[in-house]
């Protein structure tokens, strides 16, 4: 309506203004509703122009606070998750604000570690003979005697003889017989019930001597 009103007021200022007979004030008049039929027809476009929001568009703020991932299963079975709408994608909602907490497991005290006992210290000496100990038998009998001086004690003695073992008992008193006159070693170990040694004598040395046969003729 308002094209048509412009239009009618422009064929008139045209006819007017062809035989002359248009005066200054009625051009000043034509011009001042031309502007105003403009600016209203400018107004008008400028209102069509804005889309009107919809109820149920979000908001900036609303699409912030929320976003959207997508579950994508591929043909092998692989299951990829992404920011980016896809075919056969599966939408999954998350707040904006959602953070992974991990709840730590509570953690008991260690306990206190047991006071480790001490090895016992087992000890053994030799109480005869006497180191380089001279020995007179004819029939090759010796008696080796040992004992523990330690508060620990260990329950088994072993008499190591000429470097091979050769008898043991708990009493450690060792008689022996028809040993051969010369030079011997010896030495005497304390032993638990599986034989593990547990304590060590010095390695001691013994002469016997025996009269000879032809001095007795």
């Amino acid at each position: 309506m308002q094209k048509m009103t412009r239009n009618f007021c422009l064929i008139s200022l045209l006819s007017v203004s062809c035989y002359g007979l248009l005066s200054p004030q009625a051009a000043a008049l034509n011009q001042d509703s031309e502007r105003q039929i403009t600016l209203q027809e400018t107004q008008k476009d400028s209102q069509n122009n804005v889309a009107p929001q919809s109820a149920s568009t979000p908001t900036a703020a609303t699409s912030s606070s929320k976003m959207t991932i997508y579950k994508v299963i591929g043909k092998d079975g692989v299951v990829t998750y992404t920011d980016k709408p896809q075919r056969n994608a599966e939408p999954l909602a998350f707040d904006g604000k959602t953070q992974n907490v991990v709840t730590a497991p509570k953690v008991s005290p260690l306990p206190s570690p047991k006071p480790v006992a001490p090895k016992p210290n087992y000890r053994v000496v030799i109480k005869s003979p006497a180191p380089e100990a001279t020995i007179r038998n004819n029939l090759g009998e010796i008696t080796i005697s040992a004992a523990q001086p330690g508060a620990q004690k260990a329950p088994i003695y072993r008499l190591i003889f000429d470097d091979a073992p050769l008898v043991s008992n708990s009493s450690g008193v060792f008689k022996l017989s028809g040993i051969h006159r010369g030079a011997h070693t010896y030495k005497v170990e304390l032993t638990n019930n599986t034989g593990k040694t547990l304590a060590s004598s010095p390695v001691q040395t013994l002469y016997l001597h025996q009269a000879s046969a032809l001095i007795n003729n």
